[in-house]
């Protein structure tokens, strides 16, 4: 973009920043707001959704972003605003950049920066940072629920894949299982694993990411999510938060391995729409608290069934 000729100065534009992660690492946004020095005029704004990234890597890009914007609109004077401390302390020499990843975008923003008559950077309390902090989530939810959304006529998976994850006792076995099939239900795969002592939302978790794993390898670039599971579908549609910190890393294993495919969705169905994966995760804990139950069994006293003396 040609970068327009300078602005008459009438004090600095004022730029809002926020960038965002759901998990950190794990599906990201950026959203930035340039106001006029009075704030009362709003001269652009922006989110967007940038993929599995940090927090700090989204917080680097909004800051980059917003200032190439404000240089195309010939603007030579910024005050940028953020919430985060590590950012504004790098960018303005008080902390040193450390870490490799973030780097090459702070030289990015740094370069822009030279490009400014004046430049300056605060970090500001979140409550005052609600607008762009609002843009972030918004961009987030809408990416992750877009799939859900999707019209059938605009969607039509290469593979459908019903999973299934489930418990029995308080902790003591958990499963997951999965049947992948075509359209016209043919199945192309199915499997069920047994994980030990997990929970029926974790177990869950477990099934998606190994049928997400199948489905790559049965080269599925399309693939639509039957999981009668709703926390869980939920999650990942963005409709509910993770709260669970055990859940955080499932989940944001499961994301990252759905936006590999070129287009996913996630479907609730009825439990008893999904017998069969629901069949194979009970099977499959039934057959290993049988040969748990007979790996107890005690050892036959056959060829010596005289009673023992005991010492008395």
């Amino acid at each position: 973009m040609t970068r327009t000729s300078k602005a008459p100065d009438t004090g600095p534009a004022h730029i809002y920043v926020d960038g965002g992660s759901r998990d950190n690492p794990g599906p990201s946004g950026i959203a930035y707001l340039i106001k006029s020095p009075d704030e009362k005029t709003t001269i652009a704004k922006k989110a967007k959704y940038i993929g599995r990234a940090t927090n700090n890597i989204a917080e680097y890009t909004a800051v980059l972003e917003a200032l190439s914007r404000a240089l195309d609109l010939g603007i030579k004077n910024v005050l940028v605003r953020s919430d985060s401390d590590l950012v504004v302390k790098q960018l303005s020499g008080r902390y040193r950049v450390k870490n490799p990843k973030l780097r090459d975008l702070y030289l990015a923003c740094k370069r822009e920066i030279d490009a400014f008559d004046r430049f300056r950077i605060e970090h500001i309390p979140r409550d005052k940072n609600k607008e762009a902090d609002k843009m972030v989530r918004d961009i987030i939810k809408a990416r992750l629920q877009k799939a859900a959304n999707t019209p059938k006529s605009r969607f039509k998976p290469d593979g459908i894949i019903y999973v299934a994850g489930g418990s029995k006792g308080i902790l003591e076995h958990s499963a997951a299982a999965f049947v992948i099939a075509t359209p016209d239900n043919t199945v192309l795969a199915m499997s069920a694993k047994y994980l030990g002592a997990r929970s029926p939302n974790i177990a869950e978790y477990a099934a998606i990411y190994l049928a997400t794993k199948k489905a790559r390898s049965l080269g599925l670039r399309k693939i639509l999510i039957r999981s009668d599971n709703q926390l869980v579908a939920k999650q990942l549609t963005g409709q509910f938060a993770v709260k669970s910190d055990k859940l955080n890393k499932p989940y944001s294993e499961c994301i990252k391995a759905l936006e590999s495919f070129d287009k996913f969705a996630v479907q609730i169905i009825p439990r008893n729409s999904n017998k069969v994966a629901r069949k194979m995760v009970s099977g499959t804990m039934k057959d290993y608290m049988k040969e748990e139950r007979g790996s107890r069994a005690p050892a036959s006293s056959e060829g010596n069934d005289q009673p023992q003396a005991r010492n008395e």
